[in-house]
């Protein structure tokens, strides 16, 4: 029995042995050259220069405030999230000096797309005259942000990495249908304007946040106000002049403004925060490498910095989206970090072509405008398109009816109604759900 049990005791003590050096020689396993270049490209934070709009998009929801009471609301709470070891005071912004914040409300919204919106308006005038009582300051706040240079927000990600601090971005998208009601009420000039203002904001977003949803929104805001302003230059005459903010906010985004490098980078940040946390509890280190996690996720979101977006973007082909990190001998000793990354992997790539549709928006908006100038066929003129207004591998074309201007969409749909084609009117009454038939 004696020998037995000593038996036994050799071969677990060789089985934890060799446990032993299997984990070390997984800790040990070499991470491709690729995700470390990846890795340094997001933590290679980009430079923001100019005026930072955080202060009024954190307190938006608050009237009666000026600016310096608005950076004080901030810092307030900026201080109680560092005093905070979990972060869990402040999750939304807190009431400024005793002052009541607005809510979204429901009954304003158009859809994300801002489809057939002035229809909607001219169906139910009275539910959006209602739904935007009291929000004119509001308005006019979300007129200034778009002056701004960019939103860095100065939360920095703590604990799980997933719990920094929002601003209230369901008000931010308040405006557009405000603009369909004035349209329609008659200020054509200032719903004009202040459509050509929410482009502006949404082009300052897009690249001059701090994460992916700054970003996302940055890229509805244009796509929606730009829908808006072609469905109300159609009922216009083709030569009306134009508020002067729109000059500006109808020119062609460069790749610059489509990049989502400033926004991976920020969830890069989130990611690393949560890891750090995770690494750091009580047998953590044993289920997950630090160092290997981070450049799993830097595989994940790397594409979005570096030449071959930026080349993309300039082109207007799909970014070149890597494959998943795939299980290797390295996982072995990383379960949890591998776990982590493969669960995350397929989000963000659904995400990488909202700001090129935003983009292509734009687009079509500047040839629907050229196009009703011209003379003549609108299919031979189409061949006279200039160059800015169309892309290498998408070039405006008429609908099957002649009464749209389209380019095919490239971001999965929203929902199960939305057209496979970003689209334009050419002709007063032609509504976005005809052309979503052709």
């Amino acid at each position: 029995m004696l020998k037995i049990l000593r038996g036994l005791g050799w071969t677990l003590a060789g089985l934890l042995v060799l446990a032993i050096v299997v984990w070390c020689a997984s800790r040990m396993w070499p991470v491709p050259e690729s995700r470390l270049q990846a890795q340094q490209r997001l933590e290679a934070r980009l430079p923001a220069t100019g005026r930072n709009g955080y202060p009024l998009l954190w307190t938006l929801a608050f009237d009666d405030l000026d600016a310096r009471q608005r950076e004080q609301a901030l810092a307030e709470d900026i201080r109680r999230w560092e005093a905070d070891p979990r972060g869990n005071s402040v999750t939304r912004p807190h009431q400024a000096a005793g002052h009541e914040g607005l809510h979204s409300r429901a009954a304003a919204g158009c859809g994300p797309a801002a489809r057939d919106c002035l229809a909607q308006v001219r169906a139910d005038p009275q539910r959006f005259v209602e739904a935007h009582a009291g929000h004119h300051q509001l308005h006019a706040r979300l007129d200034e942000l778009a002056d701004a240079d960019h939103f860095i927000s100065p939360f920095q990600p703590k604990r799980e990495g997933i719990l920094v601090p929002m601003p209230t971005y369901g008000l931010v998208v308040d405006a557009t249908s405000a603009r369909a009601l004035a349209f329609v009420q008659g200020d054509i000039d200032g719903a004009l304007r202040g459509s050509c203002r929410g482009v502006l904001l949404g082009r300052r977003l897009v690249p001059g946040g701090s994460y992916l949803v700054d970003s996302i929104i940055g890229a509805s805001l244009v796509q929606a106000n730009a829908q808006l302003l072609a469905d109300m230059l159609v009922e216009l005459p083709a030569d009306y002049p134009l508020p002067a903010q729109c000059e500006r906010a109808m020119q062609p985004m460069r790749a610059d403004e489509q990049s989502l490098c400033r926004a991976m980078q920020g969830e890069y940040a989130m990611s690393r925060a949560a890891i750090e946390t995770s690494a750091g509890e009580f047998g953590g280190v044993l289920v997950l490498d630090r160092s290997s996690t981070l450049a799993r996720v830097a595989g994940n979101l790397g594409w979005a910095c570096g030449a071959a977006a930026t080349a993309a973007l300039d082109a207007d082909r799909p970014l070149p989206l890597p494959a998943p990190p795939q299980r290797d001998f390295g996982c072995l000793s990383n379960v949890m970090g591998c776990l982590l990354t493969d669960i995350a992997g397929p989000v963000y790539p659904a995400y990488s072509s909202r700001t090129q549709d935003a983009a292509a928006m734009l687009r079509l908006l500047g040839a629907q405008r050229w196009l009703r100038q011209q003379p003549g066929d609108p299919v031979d003129a189409l061949q006279r398109l200039p160059a800015q207004f169309a892309s290498p591998v998408r070039s405006p074309q008429l609908s099957a009816d002649g009464r749209h201007l389209q380019v095919p969409r490239r971001s999965p749909p929203r929902s199960n109604d939305e057209s496979p084609w970003l689209s334009v009117p050419l002709v007063a009454g032609g509504g976005a759900a005809s052309a979503g038939r052709d």
